[in-house]
């Protein structure tokens, strides 16, 4: 497992090099909350984008899947979103990435003389959706957005809103 983390970290730095010089250079930091399909549950999260120009930034994310029906698991995506201006304080996106998913069940319920049983199944796999966003000022945005994680056995949805501090 460690090693599928440390290629995910390295690939996600080698990005930055790519993307520094080019135009853009906008960053915005945040935090969301939404629901998850598939165990039904509370999500919650921190991202951080980089624009790497008007139209394309990149953007990690780490996020929480509460804990229901004794399933929980963390996610790291990341994601590129290929931004679509409306107007001066509207976009939308669509949004393209890999995921790497930390499914963890712990079974609570267990006989006298029986230890408990908690599995941890990890998962790579590939995220399509989409979003909208809406400054409220220069440096405050609000979005909402919705994707679809595809993960041998926990494929599922997610649909959360969030804030940003734009910098």
């Amino acid at each position: 497992m460690n090693k599928y983390f440390a290629a995910i970290i390295a690939t996600l730095l080698s990005l930055i090099p790519l993307t520094s010089s080019a135009q853009g250079g906008t960053k915005s930091v945040g935090v969301f909350g939404g629901y998850n399909s598939e165990v039904e549950s509370a999500l919650a999260g921190v991202y951080f984008q980089y624009g790497c120009n008007k139209w394309l930034r990149l953007s990690p994310n780490f996020q929480m899947i509460f804990k229901k029906n004794d399933f929980s698991a963390f996610h790291i995506n990341g994601n590129a979103h290929f931004v679509l201006p409306l107007n001066g304080s509207i976009n939308i996106y669509a949004l393209g990435g890999i995921t790497y998913q930390s499914w963890r069940y712990s079974d609570i319920t267990f006989e006298a003389g029986d230890t408990p049983k908690e599995v941890v199944y990890n998962r790579f796999g590939l995220a399509t959706g989409g979003g909208v966003e809406v400054f409220a000022t220069k440096s405050l945005k609000f979005m909402a957005e919705g994707k679809y994680s595809f993960v041998k056995d926990y494929s599922a949805a997610d649909f959360f809103v969030g804030i940003g501090y734009v910098f």
